[in-house]
């Protein structure tokens, strides 16, 4: 029986950094019915790939109509790719990138890790290097970045709270939706969202101590953020998921498309959800050079 959540993530087949020359890492991350081949995340990730960084995609298959099982299961998918990650940098030696090629899977309920070649598409995360005799340098941190669509930007409070990484938030969700029993939004504390209540929200001791500074008028309040740097969100005023308040909350970095939707598109103006891609695509290039 297959379970209701599977994730599995690959490197994208389009790098052009060979591996271990990459000027940092990028997991791409699916909307609901927007997988990373669709155009914000696509061609978020063309600009990335030209400016020197690898791509690793994240796929998910999701039967669940509850966001509060859902999101765990990603937030576990994560977890994986840093350490992965991470620790793949920090095992390089003098032979360069000898690294095993695994196909990193997550479902819900299963921590398990399957192991295999990459396929002739988006080949095998490349997960950890093997080690040489001879003592190596202390590698330099591999400097991380995410990128998330919808349903994927709801790990925002998890990455920044565990890791403190930069994440860009495309068309995230402010505002629940109406399908999901759970009602779960970002938790955004300076406009006292209800989910800070959340037992199992990774954000709730964040949020708990953003609350309390506010009381005693510490300046971390103001900001309103979590721990790292605040992530760019990129949204459609016509998006039902969007809510301006909580996005200035959240961050300074707010970039708003006039009448445009979910997707940040106009429905019956290619010209301006066009131009509207390519001003996505543009920010994104722009936040990542600033990391």
């Amino acid at each position: 029986m297959k379970s209701a959540v599977e994730v599995s993530i690959t490197s994208w087949r389009k790098n052009v950094v060979k591996p271990g020359q990459e000027h940092g890492r990028v997991l791409l991350m699916p909307g609901t019915g927007y997988n990373c081949d669709r155009p914000l995340l696509y061609w978020a990730a063309q600009a990335l790939a030209e400016a020197g960084w690898r791509i690793d995609r994240m796929n998910v298959r999701n039967a669940s109509d509850d966001l509060s099982t859902v999101i765990p299961v990603l937030n576990e998918a994560i977890d994986g790719w840093v350490k992965s990650v991470r620790g793949k940098s920090a095992g390089k030696d003098a032979q360069g990138d000898a690294a095993q090629s695994v196909n990193t899977a997550f479902a819900s309920g299963d921590s398990g890790v399957t192991s295999g070649s990459g396929s002739a598409g988006d080949s095998g995360m490349v997960t950890g290097a093997s080690s040489s005799a001879g003592s190596a340098s202390p590698a330099k941190p591999q400097r991380l970045l995410l990128i998330g669509k919808s349903l994927t930007t709801m790990t925002y409070p998890h990455v920044a709270s565990h890791y403190g990484l930069p994440f860009v938030l495309l068309t995230p969700v402010l505002h629940h939706a109406d399908f999901d029993p759970s009602a779960r939004v970002i938790p955004v504390p300076a406009v006292g969202d209800d989910i800070v209540g959340e037992p199992e929200a990774p954000s709730v001791e964040v949020a708990a101590e953003v609350i309390r500074s506010e009381h005693s008028g510490s300046s971390h309040a103001a900001g309103s953020r979590y721990p790292g740097p605040a992530p760019l969100v990129c949204a459609g005023t016509a998006d039902p998921f969007y809510d301006r308040i909580r996005a200035n909350a959240l961050t300074p970095h707010v970039h708003e498309y006039p009448d445009a939707n979910h997707s940040i598109e106009v429905p019956g103006h290619w010209r301006r959800s066009l131009d509207y891609l390519k001003e996505v695509t543009a920010s994104v290039a722009q936040y990542a050079a600033t990391l």
